[in-house]
């Protein structure tokens, strides 16, 4: 039986959290669907649980304001992955018409703030919208080790899937710096990804740094996808892509770009040895800027990418 989250004398729950507690409780194997009718609900959520749909029946916002930045009360900072509004960690996920942001803003005394962590498999999102600055959206998994810390730290990971496929359709993802960013085999079908601006106007901006594992064929693929800038944004001022890690891919097939997009689409991360390991292409762009002048360690194609589909991508999968 469906739950229902509002304040409507028939929905079983007023917050969401609440709900996601009770289906916690239940068995996984078993699927739910968790209704959540128009509101905003101010919570930090966490979804370990597997085959449950979540539906956003009219307007609904879910907002938190964590941020990396954040002391604990030892005086540590928290770090980015413990600042996620909605954490889920499970497969057989699907999630329509939620808007769900991290409204801690940016700057330096802010740092990373997650709106959305994907830590799942076989995962849906429709008619979704992440809202965020710097890491609005972290697919899953980590890589193997931070870069500078001991540990990445965070919300607790109860499992961990040989396989982390998430498809996004109709949804709109706003950021700043690599505000899409992890190691997920990610498709992103006529989304919006939006720009923001940065507090200092002439420092660069970033939608993606994968962290696609060497082992893996596919990482983030954009097909048919809009890049939008708010009007302050710079133009010339936003790259494609950046690698988080040295074996990054990432592919816009029959993409619509705004002049935002900086003319060379890419960075090596300040390490001219990522250009070596990437994988980077680009196909069918319809662009408001010079893509003629893109890196030469990146492949652009301007013929369609016609390969580029959902089938090729998820193989033998049919979760969407």
């Amino acid at each position: 039986m469906p739950i229902w989250v509002g304040t409507v004398p028939f929905c079983e729950y007023a917050t969401i959290r609440e709900a996601v507690e009770e289906l916690e409780r239940r068995d996984p194997q078993i699927p739910e669907t968790l209704y959540v009718l128009s509101g905003t609900y101010r919570e930090q959520l966490q979804i370990h649980r597997s085959n449950l749909r979540i539906i956003g029946v009219g307007q609904v916002n879910i907002e938190m304001d964590r941020y990396a930045r954040e002391k604990e009360a030892d005086g540590e900072e928290i770090g980015t992955f413990a600042t996620p509004t909605l954490f889920l960690g499970g497969s057989d996920l699907w999630v329509e018409n939620i808007t769900v942001s991290n409204t801690a803003g940016q700057g330096e005394p802010i740092g990373q703030a997650i709106a959305v962590t994907a830590y799942c498999d076989r995962t849906v999102f429709r008619s979704c919208i992440f809202k965020g600055h710097q890491d609005t959206l972290f697919t899953g998994p980590l890589p193997p080790a931070p870069k500078k810390r001991a540990a990445f730290g965070g919300i607790e990971i109860r499992q961990h899937h040989e396989q982390y496929r998430q498809l996004y359709v109709n949804c709109r993802i706003e950021g700043t710096v690599d505000y899409i960013f992890g190691g997920a085999c990610a498709y992103f079908e006529q989304c919006e990804l939006h720009s923001l601006a940065r507090p200092n106007r002439e420092s660069a901006g970033y939608i993606t740094a994968a962290s696609t594992p060497e082992q893996q064929s596919f990482g983030y693929i954009f097909r048919q996808c809009v890049l939008t800038a708010a009007p302050d944004v710079a133009s010339s001022s936003v790259y494609l892509g950046r690698p988080w890690r040295a074996y990054a891919r990432t592919v816009f097939a029959d993409c619509r770009m705004g002049s935002h997009i900086h003319p060379a689409g890419w960075d090596h991360w300040g390490n001219a040895a990522n250009e070596h390991t990437v994988d980077y292409r680009e196909y069918g762009s319809v662009t408001a800027n010079r893509s003629s002048q893109r890196v030469p360690w990146a492949i652009y194609d301007a013929s369609p990418g016609k390969m580029w589909s959902k089938a090729d991508i998820f193989a033998n999968e049919h979760f969407w």
